[in-house]
């Protein structure tokens, strides 16, 4: 038997001693270069690729299996090139890998330089129809995994260290005129095995350019520990801490940090991935959270997610940006967010999501589907006083006041107001809603906006609000999906205690009532040139049972004939408020022009009517409004000539919508000239029967009665 060990062990040692001296031969007698031609052939006949190696090949065989190579590059036929190398060197320990193993020097590679083009029609230099296939056109086979040695043994690694320098990688996209650019890109290893951590760095520079202007710069920097099970497909970071520092044009070119750390694990086998420890920090802004990926093709993401309470106005300080301006300068100052991930596959969700803005609270979820990007969000609040958060007033310079109110007479815009191509994009679902909120003075509750966008139709199903006794419930369609974009409004307001609202709008106490409108109204067009020329639909308007106050109508009439046509009235009888009842009134639109001809509403004793038409495109007015006595004002506020009850009293409004209001509406004088004349025509009348005896039945008498008639109608012309 010890013979039989002796002669194995020298046919063993006999091998070894082949081998180094088959490997110093090879070294002496055959170069790798003399290669070159069938290396290159190879790489384009089973890869595809044209391959050029300007610089040496080198090699050896044992103990090590190494090769060195020199000044590399490689393209697709008749594309642009697509990677540079200057030098890249591995080697590999012969008896361990006999055994399965892979037990490895240093692995370097230096001057890498990748240059990645997507054209303007689509295509890119780096996948090629066809590349990859075998010179006689069938499809090359998948390769064993490199988990797997020969047998389905798992390779164990062994890897001194691997040194990557000096790597820049490009990225030019023609369709969107961008570039990306990863500059001075290097990573570093300590010993590389598998089933134990082991410590890695990785930074690089990297620059993002928009139609050539510089937008961002990054420079960042990693370390970590890393765990790799190959056989199980199983890898883990550990320790991992990141830094960013942007620079550019978002920042007003200032440099911000942003800092991520995290341990992350990952089961190929399992298509799962966590992420535990989470914590993310951008100035005063620090989000935490634990994330879990499940299935990759599909995923199932579910975790936790937290943002501290933080002050959106030092953030925006931080990023060097300006601070939003607003009334309450206390607002912004704290903000915070937490949520549950998790929902359907393949869809980012946050449920049971919690937003505190300074004292206000909102609860919800929001659901992002990977595939579509479409949206669906669900948010519902307390209370906000949007008032705090609205800009400070300003008082505009009585110049700028002056320019606004020529460029008002100037037309209307032509301009696209409509974002036609931003609509189409969008894939929304939004439910909002609000208990109570402050805007502008007026008080809102039970605010709810429904509003859903697919494809190019905007359907704001719900815009709901409840305000002073009364409802609105209103509803806009935007439909882009052809041009010219239509557009539907609907409105519905019921019961608005109108007192309350101008007492808190404007300050005043000058009229009551219920105020109700109900409108249907279609448009085309995306500027508002096109929307108020093609205005078509119907609205109605009532308020009954309202007063005015502060306003003697009677009062003012009873001065105003007085004034006028001398009729001896006591004004000082009139009480200091108007009532007036049943105040309504239909309109029709018609490409832009509002027409109305049944406003009426009663004051007092006086009915007012109103008929005309406002033209919106030649943004002018003709209108006429009527004040009609029914019954002798004595009985209610003042006295007046029974000969004036049934006569309108007409006030016309014309002009265009810049005319002074003191020049707009003007008293129509013929009819007030008749009304005198025939109060003149009627006193004449009587001092003559007076001096004429007045009829008395004699037929002298009767003729002489008829002939002052006669002349009277002569002189007042009928």
């Amino acid at each position: 038997m010890k013979g039989l060990f002796k002669i194995v062990g020298g046919l063993v040692a006999l091998l070894l001693i082949l081998v180094v001296a088959g490997g110093v031969l090879l070294g002496m007698f055959f170069d790798p270069n003399e290669y070159k031609p069938e290396i290159k052939k190879l790489a384009l006949e089973q890869g595809g690729v044209e391959l050029e190696i300007s610089g040496d090949l080198g090699w050896s065989v044992f103990p090590w299996l190494g090769i060195e190579i020199n000044q590399i590059s490689v393209n697709y036929p008749g594309q642009p090139q697509l990677a540079e190398l200057n030098q890249a060197q591995v080697s590999v320990e012969l008896p361990p890998l006999l055994s399965g193993n892979v037990k490895m020097s240093s692995i370097l590679l230096d001057g890498l330089t990748l240059n990645l083009v997507k054209t303007k029609q689509g295509t890119t230099n780096w996948a090629v129809s066809g590349a990859g296939q075998q010179a006689s056109g069938s499809v090359a086979q998948d390769t064993p995994s490199s988990s797997e040695a020969a047998g389905g043994a798992a390779i164990a690694l062994d890897i001194e260290s691997i040194a990557i320098t000096n790597a820049n990688i490009s990225y030019l996209d023609q369709m969107t005129d961008s570039k990306v650019l990863l500059n001075n890109f290097s990573m570093t290893s300590g010993k590389v095995v598998t089933g134990a951590f082991f410590p890695a760095e990785l930074s690089f520079q990297a620059e993002q350019y928009q139609a050539d202007q510089k937008q961002l710069t990054v420079d960042a920097a990693l370390t970590a520990e890393f765990f790799l099970d190959l056989a199980k497909q199983q890898y883990q970071i550990k320790g991992l801490e990141s830094t960013l520092d942007l620079k550019g044009a978002p920042f007003n070119d200032k440099t911000v940090s942003v800092k991520l750390n995290s341990d992350i694990t990952s089961d190929l086998s399992n298509e799962t991935a966590n992420l535990k420890g989470m914590k993310l920090t951008a100035a005063n802004l620090n989000a935490s959270g634990d994330i879990t990926v499940k299935s990759f093709s599909k995923p199932v993401i579910t975790g936790q997610l937290k943002v501290d309470q933080f002050s959106l106005q030092d953030l925006l300080t931080a990023l060097r940006q300006p601070a939003i301006e607003t009334t309450d300068p206390s607002v912004l100052k704290a903000i915070s967010f937490n949520a549950e991930l998790g929902g359907a596959p393949n869809t980012v969700g946050l449920n049971k999501m919690s937003l505190k803005l300074d004292d206000t609270s909102f609860n919800g979820s929001l659901a992002m589907n990977l595939a579509n990007g479409s949206i669906a969000f669900n948010l519902k609040g307390d209370e906000l006083n949007a008032d705090r958060y609205l800009p400070p007033s300003k008082e505009q310079p009585a110049e700028q006041q002056k320019q606004a109110s020529n460029s008002q007479s100037s037309g209307y815009s032509k301009e696209p107001v409509i974002p036609v191509e931003m609509l189409k994009g969008l894939e929304l679902d939004v439910n909002l809603g609000l208990a109570k909120l402050l805007i502008n003075g007026l008080t809102l509750t039970n605010l709810q906006l429904e509003t859903s966008a697919h494809g190019g139709l905007v359907n704001m199903n719900k815009i709901n609000a409840d305000m002073y006794s009364g409802t609105l419930r209103n509803s806009v369609v935007v439909d882009v999906r052809k041009s010219p974009t239509r557009l539907t409004v609907k409105k519905n307001i019921k019961g608005i205690a109108i007192g309350d609202l101008l007492q808190d709008m404007a300050d005043t106490d000058r009229l009551t009532g219920t105020f109700n409108t109900q409108s249907a109204i279609t448009a085309r067009g995306e500027s508002v040139h096109a929307i108020i020329n093609s205005l078509n639909g119907n609205a109605a308007v009532t308020m009954p049972n309202g007063e005015i106050k502060g306003i003697d109508v009677a009062q003012t009439i009873c001065q105003g004939f007085n004034n006028v046509a001398a009729l001896g009235v006591n004004a000082d009888q009139v009480d200091r408020s108007t009532p007036f009842a049943d105040l309504s009134s239909n309109f029709k639109i018609t490409n832009g022009v509002v027409s109305n001809n049944d406003l009426t509403t009663k004051l007092d004793a006086i009915t007012v009517r109103g008929k005309g038409k406002v033209n919106l495109p030649a943004e002018n007015l003709d209108y006429r409004l009527g004040l009609t006595i029914e019954e002798n004002l004595f009985k209610k506020t003042c006295a007046v000539n029974n000969n004036l009850e049934g006569v309108e009293w007409p006030l016309d409004c014309k002009g265009s919508f810049n005319t002074e209001p003191s020049k707009l509406c003007r008293p129509d004088a013929s009819v007030l000239q008749e009304i005198i004349k025939q109060k003149a025509k009627k006193k004449l009348e009587g001092k003559l029967m007076e001096k004429l005896g007045g009829g008395n039945g004699d037929s002298e008498g009767d003729s002489k009665v008829e002939g002052a008639k006669k002349l009277i109608r002569g002189l007042f012309g009928n």
